[in-house]
């Protein structure tokens, strides 16, 4: 049995590092694409990026410049907000200090090790952003997307399989299907002429799978259908769902406080499976993945109120929704902890 502050810690940390992970490679496809943009499509394609994350009112406050390399700092090394890699490797480290007791001594040590790299990074890039012209946060780029990768590899194959393994894959796999959602959606309304459905199959890591099996300049339905509904692709949305359900069915068993959940997971896996999915992504698609992100945000909200259920506590330690959607405060605060209630998300 797993305590509720442990079962929580383990389903954000999962979160976390998902979010740094997707935000990291976002970061990455763009980076490489400015050198073959003219400069009035690269800051478009900077903006459109931060708006799929929803940070478009963190990014006015900061009066970051409009070029792609200082939106890269804002994304990557900024931690005065809590959307940027920065700011997510800082809630996985502190996710998982709470439960160093219940994972393997290495994972702590590379959370650890990859924010001491990042916090060095953002000191480096603050002294010698303007000289190096970018260069700087590429490598903080590189940093995270390693680190990440090291994470998630000690986690799979160092963890036992019990109940905090479990919160913490669903915690990734809701994050993964909140923000291809996401991604998604900031492909609609940018017209034939500018879509680009390499860069968003890029953006989930689903470029070469992708090629294989829908060609290498898919339409957005294309590039949608793929993302959400195949089968074996673990970043589609579908599959995740499926997994998210094993899971939970797996906590139910070990501990049988998961029922909601695992019935809101049932119906949305049935909804991509076995819905009208093509008719709606044709003629309504802004509808359909607006309802899709906010049926996402309410398991995730439901996923986390089972992990405090009957603990008597408040809150075992405050988190932001999504990126730009909530303040992230210290462990210590007893402030109730915002809900997934966001149609953007939880992207939490």
């Amino acid at each position: 049995m797993i305590l509720a502050r442990h079962a929580d810690s383990m389903l954000w940390a999962g979160r976390y590092l998902e979010r740094a992970d997707t935000i990291a490679r976002c970061v990455s496809v763009e980076t490489d694409a400015v050198m073959h943009r003219p400069p009035t499509e690269a800051r478009l394609a900077a903006r459109r990026l931060v708006q799929a994350l929803g940070l478009q009112d963190e990014f006015v406050a900061a009066r970051v410049s409009t070029g792609p390399y200082a939106v890269m700092d804002f994304l990557v090394s900024d931690d005065s907000h809590p959307g940027s890699v920065a700011s997510a490797v800082q809630a996985v480290r502190e996710n998982l200090r709470i439960v160093r007791d219940r994972i393997p001594v290495e994972l702590w040590e590379e959370a650890n090790s990859l924010y001491i790299l990042m916090q060095s990074a953002k000191a480096v890039s603050a002294g010698t952003r303007e000289q190096t012209g970018g260069e700087v946060s590429r490598m903080s780029v590189i940093t995270a997307r390693r680190g990440c990768r090291s994470l998630s590899g000690v986690m799979t194959e160092s963890m036992m399989r019990d109940e905090g393994y479990a919160f913490l894959e669903v915690g990734r796999l809701l994050e993964r299907s909140i923000l291809t959602v996401e991604l998604l959606k900031s492909g609609l309304g940018t017209g034939s002429d500018v879509f680009d459905g390499n860069r968003l199959l890029a953006f989930t890591h689903s470029l070469q799978a992708a090629r294989r099996e829908i060609g290498h300049s898919p339409s957005w339905v294309a590039a949608a259908r793929f993302l959400l509904q195949h089968e074996t692709l673990p970043r589609s949305v579908l599959w995740c769902l499926g997994r998210v359900e094993q899971r939970l069915d797996d906590l139910a068993a070990a501990a049988g406080a998961v029922a909601t959940p695992r019935r809101r997971a049932g119906a949305l896996r049935a909804h991509l499976e076995y819905g009208e999915l093509d008719a709606a992504l044709a003629h309504e698609p802004e509808a359909e993945l607006s309802g899709l992100g906010a049926a996402l945000a309410t398991l995730a909200a439901d996923v986390h109120a089972s992990t405090v259920a009957g603990s008597g506590l408040a809150q075992v330690h405050s988190q932001f929704v999504r990126p730009g959607h909530g303040v992230a405060h210290s462990p210590s605060q007893q402030d109730p902890k915002p809900q997934d209630s966001k149609p953007q998300d939880d992207r939490s």
